[in-house]
């Protein structure tokens, strides 16, 4: 095999595990984040719920403040309806206020009751959020320190890596194909080099002309495949 083919596989190895890595540290603060934020969001609907029912009693009691002014008002008229000297002309418009004040303290009452249940429907609702937040605080403290050692693990384990690789990327690459090479493993994610098997480049899995499988076993050159670009190799 091409001696600067056989420095990049061992530097690709390197690499691969190095974009394994830093995937990781990705990853991890990710879902701490994906977490926090559901819980946030407990936190925001159990606010927002309570914040809900706390107006609804504010209307509530706003009601019972009319229906207090209206039970006054009615007891005024039915007062003043039984007073001496009314006739039965003015009778009867006492009679039609006070029928018309009983409506609307019916209609509050049923309003007030209406608003009373939305408020405790709020709360419960409220309660139920709580009891789910209760329970998932403790794994998500849990699972907060698991992604604390994950990840001090893996940036030990990355500088490692980067160390091993300062050495693998100074074996004689001549700088033009080590250009190439980086070039490819940005682009491919880690992935710079491919296997060609059974003619078939194992990166894109596209089938390669049999001259460049040749020219591969050669070992005079670097071959890239006319698809995907990863440098070819073959075990023969």
């Amino acid at each position: 095999m091409n001696p600067t083919l056989q420095a990049l596989l061992d530097l690709q190895d390197t690499d691969r595990e190095i974009y394994r890595v830093r995937a990781e540290l990705e990853r991890l603060p990710r879902e701490l984040a994906s977490r926090s934020e559901k819980l946030d969001g407990l936190r925001e609907r159990i606010a927002e719920l309570k914040n809900d029912a706390q107006g609804l009693r504010i209307r509530v009691k706003e009601v019972e403040d009319t229906v207090a002014t209206l039970r006054a008002r009615q007891r005024k008229l039915e007062s003043e309806s039984n007073e001496p000297g009314v006739d039965a002309a003015l009778l009867a418009s006492y009679q039609h206020e006070i029928r018309t004040v009983k409506g609307t303290i019916n209609e509050a009452e049923e309003d007030g009751l209406r608003l009373l249940g939305l408020a405790d429907q709020k709360l419960e609702e409220a309660a139920q959020h709580e009891e789910t937040l209760e329970a998932e605080l403790p794994d998500f403290g849990k699972f907060e320190e698991a992604v604390a050692t994950e990840t001090a693990a893996a940036e030990a384990r990355l500088a490692k890596l980067q160390e091993e690789r300062k050495g693998l990327e100074s074996e004689g690459i001549p700088e033009d194909q080590l250009t190439l090479y980086l070039g490819l493993l940005e682009r491919r994610e880690g992935e710079a080099l491919a296997e060609l098997a059974d003619l078939i480049c194992q990166g894109c899995f596209v089938s390669i002309p049999r001259n460049l499988y040749v020219r591969i076993m050669r070992g005079v050159e670097l071959v890239q495949c006319p698809n995907c670009n990863r440098i070819l190799y073959s075990h023969g």
